[in-house]
C-alpha cells in the first residue's frame, strides 16, 4: 500500500482530465446508478484546487479497521477489491458521452458525487457523500454550482453546493479514506458490522463463553459504535485462543474486575453492570501498564 499511497501523492492532477459524476444507490444488481455531468473550466479549476489541497494535507496513512481512526493529516487505507466501490467504479468507468445527465431530477437527492482525474492512463477517483438533498444556500465551505443547458458551472447564486473536501479516494487497488464515517455510510460498511455480529452470535465458540448472551445482545443493540466493537471482536477472535476463558477468570480474581462466572461451567454470566467490561476484555483493550501497574481501558490496541 505504501507504493500506491506514494503514487496518489505524486499524481499529476494539474494535467489531468476531469470528469464529474453523480450517483445514487440502486436496488438493482449494479448497486448504483450514475450520471456524467459536463463541467466548465471554472468549476474544473475549483475542483482541482480542492483535490490538490486535500491530497497535500494527507501525509500519512494507517490500515483501516473497525475501530481505527485517522487524524487531520492522515487517512485510513484498505483494498478496493471486495468493497462496494467496485460497483460504483464500474458505473463511472463507462463512456461519459453515453451517460450524460438528462434532467435536474438526476441530480436531486443524489447519494454523492465522484470526480475522476485521468492522466497518462492513471486514474484517481475522489468521492464525496452528499446530504439527503443538495443544499442550495451559499456557504463558505462550499463551491456553489448551477445546472444550466446540460452543464454545471460555478455560481455565486443559490444552487447545488459541492463541498471543499472529499471523503475518500480510490487509486490503483487502494482506497484512501479521509472521512471514515462518510465512507462507511456511502459504501454501507455499517451493514457489515451488523452482519458480523449476527455471525458472531452463531459461532459456537463465542456462544460457549456465556451462560446467556442476551444481556450482551441488548447492550449492543443497533448502536454503530458497539457494532463496530463486536465486529472487531469477531475479526480478532481472541476468544478462540486455548485457555482464554480460564485466563480471564484468573485475572478477574487477581485484579478484582467484578466479572461473574458460573461456578459449575466456568462460563461468564453477563449482566447490565458487566457487559462493558466483558467487551473490553474480548477486545483485549483492558491493559496493564508495567511502569505504573495501572490498568487502562483503551480505544484501540496496536501491538508493539
Amino acid at each position: 500500500m505504501q507504493q500506491t499511497f506514494a503514487s496518489l501523492r505524486a499524481f499529476d492532477f494539474e494535467n489531468s482530465h476531469i470528469h464529474l459524476w453523480v450517483y445514487k444507490r440502486s436496488s438493482t444488481a449494479y448497486k448504483f446508478s450514475a450520471h456524467y455531468v459536463q463541467t466548465d473550466e471554472a468549476l474544473n479549476a475549483l475542483l482541482l484546487g480542492v483535490v490538490r489541497s486535500e491530497v497535500n494535507r494527507i501525509t500519512e496513512y494507517a490500515a483501516y479497521s473497525y475501530l481505527a481512526q485517522n487524524n487531520e493529516n492522515s487517512c485510513l487505507t484498505t483494498q478496493l477489491a471486495g468493497s462496494d466501490f467496485e460497483y460504483l467504479k464500474a458505473r463511472v468507468d463507462r463512456p461519459e458521452p453515453d451517460c450524460r445527465v438528462q434532467s435536474i431530477k438526476d441530480l436531486k437527492n443524489a447519494g454523492g458525487y465522484l470526480v475522476k482525474f485521468v492522466c497518462n492512463g492513471q486514474v484517481v477517483y475522489a468521492v464525496k457523500k452528499t446530504a439527503s438533498n443538495w443544499k442550495t444556500s451559499y456557504l463558505k465551505t462550499h463551491i456553489n454550482i448551477v445546472f444550466r443547458n446540460g452543464e454545471l458551472s460555478a455560481a455565486e447564486d443559490n444552487a447545488f453546493a459541492i463541498e471543499k473536501t472529499f471523503d475518500f479516494y480510490a487509486h490503483q487497488q487502494g482506497l484512501f479514506i479521509a472521512s471514515k464515517r462518510a465512507f462507511e455510510s456511502a459504501m454501507e460498511h455499517r451493514a457489515s458490522y451488523a452482519q458480523a455480529f449476527v455471525g458472531l452470535q452463531q459461532d459456537q465458540n463465542f456462544a460457549n463463553l456465556f451462560t446467556n448472551m442476551q444481556p450482551l445482545i441488548d447492550h449492543v443493540g443497533t448502536n454503530s459504535i458497539q457494532l463496530r466493537r463486536m465486529a472487531r471482536i469477531e475479526e480478532r477472535a481472541l476468544f478462540r485462543r486455548p485457555g482464554f476463558l480460564n485466563a480471564v477468570q484468573t485475572v478477574n480474581t487477581r485484579r478484582n474486575w467484578g466479572l461473574n462466572f458460573d461456578p459449575q461451567t466456568g462460563q461468564l454470566v453477563p449482566c447490565d453492570q458487566t457487559t462493558k467490561a466483558i467487551m473490553q476484555v474480548l477486545l483485549d483493550h483492558r491493559l496493564l501498564s508495567e511502569v505504573t501497574d495501572f490498568i487502562y481501558d483503551v480505544p484501540d490496541a496496536t501491538q508493539v
